[in-house]
Formats: C-alpha cells, sequence, structure tokens
C-alpha cells in the first residue's frame, strides 16, 4: 500500500517553485520542474533557491500567521469589519482545529527551500570553480537563519512540532515524523545558528539586501529572541550587545558622511533615529523611515516588497489592518482594541500613559470610536505635540495602489528591549536577602536594574521627542521600579507592548512570560478584559497551560497519525462559545 505523506510535507514538495521576486535586488528566480542533477551545477542555482526561500517568507499566508499567530489573541486586537468566521473564532478564544489559521504548511515550505539548500550547495562548490568557500558559507548561515525564524514560529504557536533537517526531494523519503519537544527545536536554532553566524555576511554592497537578507546583526537578533525563550540571560545580553556595537560603528560612519543626520545617540549609547522631523520640529521621523520608507537605519531584518505596477506587495496589511487608498477609509478585518483606543492623550489610557507619546498616533486612527491599525498603513505622517501635550498639525499619505510595505521581524528597540528584559531576569535570580548571596552579587544585581530601566526609558523617550526637548514632569522615574524586578519586568513588558504594538510580538510576550512564571495567571488578567461575553467560560480555558498554544490542524492529524492533538483542544474538550 503506497504511504501517505503528511500535509506539512506535501506542502514541501513545492521547494523549487517559481515565485515572483521580492525586492529589486531579487534578480534570480527559482525553476520549474527541477531535475536535481542537471540544477544543481552553479553558485547562481543556490541563490535562486535561496532567494526564493526569502519569497516564501513573503507570502501573504506567512505574514498572516506571523501576526495572527503573534499579536491577534492579546489586549492589543479584537475583531474587525467583515472577518472571517475563522478569525471571529479566534478573537473570541474558541479556536478549534478545523479553523484554517491552524495550517502550518507555508512554513515548512520555507523550511524546505532552507533545507534544499544546506543540502545541495556544497555539492556546488565541488563543481563550480567560481562558487567561493565563503560564498558557501554565507548561503548556508542565511538558509539556517531562514529555517530556524520559521521554526520558532511554530514552536511559539504550537510548542511541540515535526522537527526535518533535511528536503524533500523525491518519494524516497518518509516524513511522517512525530512532533519534537519544544525545549529540543530551541537548543537545535541555537546550536545551529551560533554555529553559522561568524559566516554570515557582515553587510552588503547593496543597501536594501542590508535589511531584507539575513545579516550577521538579523542572525543575532534572532538569537537574542532564542535565548530570551529559553532564559540564557548572559547570551541574550551578549547577542544584543553585539548588535549595540554593530550600530554604534555603522553610527560613527553615517555621521562622518552626513553630519546633519536624524539618528542620534541616546544616552551616548544608543543610536536611534529622531522622531523629530528635520528642520520641522514635528513628530514622525522615526515611524516615516522605519515603517514608511523600509530598509532603515534601526531595522535588524525585514520582509522587502517592490512596489510599483505588477509587482509584488504586502497585502495583508491592507486587508487585515487598513485601507487607506485614495478616499477609502476602510477598518481591515482587525481593529485596535477599545480600551487601547480610549482617552489616547490621557494618562487615563491603559497604554500609553503619556500625552507625549507619539506611538499611539502611529499606531491606529485618530477617530472615530472604531480605530482602525494604521501602523505599516500610511507611508509618511507629520504632527505636532506641543507642550501642553495637544496634537496639532496632523498630516499623513496613504500608500497609492502600488506602494508597499515592508514586515518588520527585528528592529534595534526590539533588541534593546529583550535585553532589558535579560538583565532583570538576571537580577531576579539574584536574591539579595539570601545570606549566601555576596556583596559583588548585589552589586550586579542593582547595575542590571539600572541599565534594564535606562533601556526602556531611551526608547521611551525617542518616543516623546525627548531629544529635542526634556519635559521632566512627563519622565519615568527609577525610584517608581528599581525597588522590584516584577516591577521593572512589567516596566519593560509594557514598554515592549507600546513599542511593537502590531508587529506580531505582544501574544507570544505574553506566552513567554506564562512559560516563565509557570501560571497563566496574569496573561488571563490581560486578556480578558477584551472579551464582552462568555468570559467565564473563556477564563476556564485559560487556566490550562496548553491553552496558550494553537491547536494542530485536523487535516493534519488526519494524515500524519503519529502527531498528537494539543490535550487543551480535544475534541471532547472544546468549549463552543457564541
Amino acid at each position: 500500500m503506497k504511504k501517505i505523506k503528511s500535509l506539512v510535507y506535501t506542502a514541501l514538495m513545492t521547494s523549487v517553485l517559481s515565485l515572483s521576486s521580492c525586492a529589486d535586488w531579487l534578480t534570480l528566480l527559482p525553476l520549474n520542474d527541477v531535475v536535481l542533477e542537471n540544477y544543481w551545477t552553479e553558485k547562481a542555482d543556490v541563490e535562486s533557491v535561496l532567494l526564493g526561500a526569502y519569497a516564501a517568507l513573503e507570502t501573504e499566508a506567512c505574514i498572516t500567521r506571523m501576526s495572527i499567530w503573534g499579536e491577534m489573541r492579546s489586549d492589543n486586537i479584537v475583531a474587525g469589519n467583515n472577518p472571517s468566521t475563522d478569525i471571529l473564532n479566534i478573537t473570541k478564544e474558541n479556536i478549534m482545529e478545523t479553523n484554517s489559521y491552524t495550517s502550518w504548511a507555508c512554513f515548512y515550505d520555507v523550511i524546505n527551500r532552507a533545507n534544499t539548500v544546506i543540502e545541495f550547495a556544497p555539492q556546488v562548490a565541488e563543481k563550480d570553480p567560481n562558487y567561493r568557500i565563503s560564498e558557501l558559507n554565507a548561503n548556508i548561515a542565511e538558509a539556517k537563519a531562514i529555517r530556524a525564524l520559521s521554526y520558532f514560529y511554530l514552536i511559539r504557536a504550537y510548542r511541540d512540532v515535526p522537527y526535518v533537517t533535511i528536503p524533500s526531494t523525491d518519494d524516497t523519503h518518509e516524513f511522517v515524523v512525530p512532533a519534537e519537544k519544544f525545549e529540543n527545536i530551541l537548543d537545535s536554532l541555537i546550536i545551529d545558528l551560533e554555529d553559522v553566524r561568524k559566516f554570515a555576511v557582515n553587510k552588503y554592497t547593496n543597501k536594501k539586501a542590508n535589511t531584507a537578507r539575513f545579516t550577521r546583526k538579523g542572525i543575532d537578533a534572532l538569537l537574542a529572541d532564542l535565548y530570551l525563550w529559553k532564559g540564557d540571560w548572559d547570551n541574550c545580553i551578549a547577542s544584543v550587545d553585539r548588535i549595540i556595537a554593530n550600530r554604534v560603528e555603522e553610527y560613527e560612519e553615517i555621521l562622518e558622511k552626513e553630519p546633519n543626520t536624524s539618528i542620534v545617540l541616546f544616552n551616548n549609547k544608543y543610536p536611534l533615529l529622531s522622531t523629530i522631523i528635520p528642520g520641522s520640529g514635528n513628530y514622525g521621523n522615526a515611524y516615516n523611515e522605519i515603517f514608511g520608507t523600509g530598509n532603515s537605519f534601526e531595522t535588524l531584518f525585514e520582509l522587502a516588497f517592490e512596489g510599483g505596477s505588477g509587482s509584488t506587495e504586502n497585502t495583508f496589511i491592507r486587508s487585515y489592518y487598513a485601507d487607506r487608498r485614495q478616499n477609502g477609509t476602510s477598518i481591515g478585518y482587525l481593529k485596535t482594541e477599545a480600551r487601547v483606543a480610549s482617552n489616547v492623550g490621557t494618562a487615563t489610557n491603559v497604554v500609553f500613559e503619556s500625552a507625549y507619546d507619539g506611538r499611539a498616533y502611529e499606531s491606529m486612527d485618530r477617530e472615530g470610536t472604531d480605530k482602525g491599525i494604521t501602523k505599516y498603513v500610511y507611508s509618511d505622517l507629520s504632527y505636532k505635540i506641543d507642550n501642553a501635550g495637544t496634537v496639532t498639525a496632523y498630516s499623513r499619505t496613504a500608500r497609492g495602489d502600488n506602494s508597499a510595505s515592508t514586515w518588520i521581524i527585528y528592529r534595534f528597540t526590539d533588541a534593546l528591549l529583550m535585553k532589558a528584559e535579560a538583565l532583570v531576569q538576571k537580577a531576579a535570580s539574584i536574591d539579595p536577602t539570601d545570606e549566601e548571596v555576596t556583596d559583588s552579587l548585589k552589586t550586579v544585581r542593582s547595575e542590571c536594574m539600572a541599565e534594564a530601566f535606562d533601556l526602556v526609558k531611551v526608547v521611551n523617550n525617542r518616543a516623546k521627542g525627548y531629544d529635542l526637548k526634556e519635559i521632566e514632569s512627563d519622565a519615568l522615574k527609577y525610584s517608581a521600579y528599581s525597588s522590584s524586578p516584577t516591577l521593572m519586568s512589567d516596566l519593560v513588558l509594557e514598554e515592549r507592548r507600546r513599542e511593537l504594538m502590531y508587529e506580531g510580538k505582544r501574544w507570544f510576550d505574553l506566552v513567554r512570560m506564562t512559560l516563565r512564571l509557570g501560571s497563566t495567571e496574569m496573561l488571563s488578567s490581560l486578556v480578558l478584559g477584551k472579551h464582552t461575553s462568555n468570559t467565564s467560560a473563556i477564563s476556564i480555558q485559560m487556566k490550562d497551560m496548553n491553552a496558550i498554544f494553537f491547536p494542530i490542524s485536523k487535516d493534519e492529524l488526519k494524515i500524519n497519525t503519529l502527531l498528537k492533538q494539543n490535550p487543551a483542544y480535544e475534541e471532547d474538550e472544546f468549549i463552543q462559545k457564541n
């Protein structure tokens, strides 16, 4: 009897199908119907399939799951206009194994493309004398980073998943395999990246490639995130420190060529784009560079799109967040949660505690009761926040029909706040009341707390335009948090929420916190507030640690009999909520 492959690996069989280029530097495309023995003969073949892996990451299926898995269940988002039943059910915590968003095939397609490069690139190096060993190692570093990122999304969403590192190229491989434990996959990804990071390209001559391909700084960002989930605080800190050193070095190079650069060295340590538009005093510069134009100084790794007639575009933003083309004002399938949108610019807003925090006006609509998600939607913004905290001179430009937004995976402030989180947790591991704790360790604890606060304040100050002015009455105070790692940890978590809102981070942050605490109590208290019905049923469900992960697709379970459903979603335990 013919063996039936898992749907995961049915998707993997398409590893070398042609895809349109994802940026103007992507000039080589994978071939259709590749005959392996005739294809892997020169370095261009390797580049072709490698760029196809990037293009596969850019599909709407992948980007949609990056946001839905990483953000939709959080306290930031509710259903917007005309959502599908599947979206509505996720926002209601009524997630079943038949939900289309539980399909993970798009990421396994990316993984197989990466596995194909890792498997066959060394053979090309033996055939093509123009394919240097340094190029081979750099290509494998990129492929392993792409593979690691894909698996990292999968384990954060599902916890335990099938883990395969060889490509599916014909029918001789049996790929019906059981799921591997979260911890084992996490360790494997770290080992892989630590092994190859030194071979990755440090800087491309093509500017766009520096953010749209995995360079060393992008791999360091992914490593920092992996270490954060592992609870390895020192290695997380070390990874971010390498990124900081890289950004300082590039800042100094830019400053030498452009003395009037809008990059500001905050606290004489951290180069960040000023939020103040040069020469105007208005806010919006950092948003415009990072989310409007893309390929910014602060971006560590992003998915880039060309824009222009007939080219690729990030359709996820237009469909799920908001459509602001021409005179259109429609809210997408998702919108801002009511509490986040209420009383913006006042001390009573639950997220943006300051009237001077420009991120509130960059992330969501200013008008209307229902507020659309506008991060990425506008190509540029300009507004004034006066000394009274009043927003004036607000203007923005909507993207045209063919104007493509990027999708950022990692950026500099994200990395800085990862380091802040690691510092706080390192401090929390040192008990100053323990008689065996030395004075030197107590000093380390104090220094970690102080540096974590410094990092939060730098990110917070940039958002308030403090490189232009300092409003002391509005500044964060170290004394309010210094007495307790718990208070400092909450501050870091909330700053990550403000800074990275709608970037596919918030739910994953809450899951990481929940795993660390060993309890869903805090996550439930934060998320339950957005639900207006069936709160008792949702509260009961959320007590189960398994429920913070997604169920495995029912179709996948049918074909791969070695997979076991997440216990929180076993059919006889479903809680149907209307």
